[in-house]
């Protein structure tokens, strides 16, 4: 997520957001006055990890201070310290979300079935033989199709044929890709350098040495032309497309703000007119930048420390509503008798922590409760969708929570599944099903115990592989990192589910370097002992 060249954005187990996180203070709020910026990238985690920790130093004849000197995370054959600080300057990246591509719907002709139009006219495609090598078989050879704004996709369940434009896919962009950050000496040098290379954009939190620090987007932002880039459309007639690039005038940039903070977790960071212009990605739904916004509100001096502790924290504030809903629905008259429902509500009310701790049930039942409702609801709603379309996935829209709470709070009638009388009875019903799902395990055995023992950690394992140990399992206890049971979620500033955590924690003042604090799991080395 902190780096889109992985390609690691995708595969969490229920599709929602993975991302990182990144925030920064002023010097002027820190305990020894000096800015920090903290940033963690949550990622798939493997062994070994995807980051190598490095620390750079050059002769710089020119300069009196000595030697240059960059420390931070970098990629094996990546020449670039991605994230880190070079003494001067500190900087960390999230994803933006914004939306930094779009499907371009293709006008072909079943009697030219080898081109496309094109606002030049009609024009041939190009034709790119891939070649997949299979172990103990023969290679698998694929015809691959490009047009002039990117590859040919599959069509869509319309039959449409597809082009993907992408800002990864511009060469005249990808020239400066790798620009690293190795020379800034200022907030506004890190910025100038950022803005306008040729990735996918990513939230850039800066801080440098004078204390100040500053916010904006790394990456190229492309212009649009005659469309907002949210569906389909064809870019034939030359009418809507991509018009070049923003300037670097027209980035958004924040510096030293008054407040000294600043923080991006992956949620909406702009409105308005620059909304337009960045598009929609599917922002997350903010739970994570809810929590480390308020955290730096709630204290006036910071240490390295105390931002780690915002990394850390596994506050379970978006699901205290969900909670709240599970206590009425289950009212004394909806658990007479029914000593499942009974006990479920016991210890939703009883042991509720608050936090998403491994041993936590509450956390767990409330968490698979919102989910079951989620889905329910979805199923009706959105009914026609999957119809039409059977890949349709409505968990891609990170912003779902917020129209399906509508709905069991308000509970329109005519948008109630026919299956129910109420929404009451639908909503018991979730919680009846919830119940079953936690007592099953993936194979739909039962599981000993009651519902007392189905805490979190049960269902969120760690699974921290190293990528050979599936192809021979008997070495996978060299291989692969122990399970353990972690505190996080998905929607805490600390993420842990599954495979997906943090694969690194960095909190930093430039030219305090040695004071700062650097986590990362797993090894570096592949060495397997």
């Amino acid at each position: 997520s902190g780096l889109w060249a992985l390609g690691l954005d995708n595969g969490e187990r229920d599709a929602a957001a993975i991302g990182s996180n990144n925030f920064a203070v002023a010097g002027r709020l820190a305990a020894d006055g000096g800015a920090l910026v903290a940033n963690d990238m949550h990622l798939g985690i493997r062994v070994p990890n995807t980051w190598y920790r490095a620390s750079l130093e050059w002769p710089d004849p020119s300069s009196r201070e000595g030697p240059n000197r960059i420390s931070g995370v970098t990629l094996p054959g990546v020449p670039a310290v991605v994230v880190g600080s070079n003494t001067h300057v500190a900087w960390g990246f999230t994803n933006t979300y914004a939306d930094w591509s779009d499907i371009v719907l293709l006008d072909v002709d079943p009697a030219r079935p080898d081109a496309y139009l094109t606002p030049q006219g009609w024009q041939a495609f190009e034709r790119h033989d891939e070649v997949i090598e299979i172990a103990g078989q023969a290679p698998e050879l694929r015809e691959v199709l490009w047009t002039i704004w990117g590859p040919v996709l599959e069509p869509d369940h319309h039959g449409r044929p597809r082009a993907y434009r992408w800002v990864a896919h511009s060469a005249e962009q990808l020239a400066a890709s790798l620009t690293p950050l190795e020379s800034a000496r200022t907030i506004d040098e890190a910025i100038d350098e950022a803005n306008g290379l040729g990735t996918p954009g990513q939230n850039l939190v800066v801080a440098d040495r004078s204390g100040a620090i500053g916010w904006s987007v790394y990456g190229s932002i492309p212009r649009r032309r005659g469309l907002d880039g949210q569906v389909p459309a064809s870019w034939s007639d030359g009418s809507r497309g991509w018009d070049g690039w923003l300037t670097d005038a027209e980035y958004p940039r924040i510096v030293d703000p008054p407040n000294g903070r600043i923080w991006t977790a992956n949620a909406r960071v702009v409105d308005g007119e620059m909304l337009a212009k960045l598009g929609d990605g599917s922002y997350e739904i903010g739970s994570r930048a809810r929590i480390i916004r308020d955290r730096l509100a709630a204290r006036d001096s910071f240490t390295p420390r105390d931002l780690l502790d915002i990394q850390l924290d596994t506050s379970a504030e978006f699901l205290e509503r969900w909670r709240g809903l599970i206590l009425e629905t289950l009212s004394e008259e909806a658990i007479d008798g029914n000593d499942e429902r009974a006990l479920f509500r016991d210890i939703v009310a009883g042991a509720w922590s608050g936090q998403a701790a491994p041993d936590s049930a509450a956390y767990r039942l409330t968490r698979e409760f919102r989910q079951v409702v989620s889905e329910r609801v979805i199923a009706f709603v959105l009914s026609e969708c999957f119809e039409t379309d059977r890949a349709f996935d409505y968990t891609t829209v990170r912003r779902r929570d917020a129209p399906i709470w509508m709905l069991v709070t308000e509970q329109p009638k005519h948008l109630l599944d026919p299956r129910y009388a109420t929404w009451t009875e639908m909503l018991l019903a979730a919680s009846d099903a919830t119940i079953e799902q936690a007592m099953r395990d993936g194979n739909g055995n039962l599981r000993r115990g009651d519902l007392r023992d189905r805490v979190w950690s049960e269902y969120n394992v760690t699974a921290y592989r190293h990528p050979l140990s599936g192809a021979a399992p008997f070495i996978d206890r060299w291989l692969d990192m122990p399970t353990a049971a972690l505190p996080g979620d998905l929607y805490t500033p600390r993420v842990h589910s599954g495979a997906i955590g943090a694969s690194e924690r960095m909190v930093v003042s430039p030219g305090r370097e040695a004071d700062g604090i650097m986590h990362m799991p797993t090894g570096q080395s592949g060495h397997p002992l």
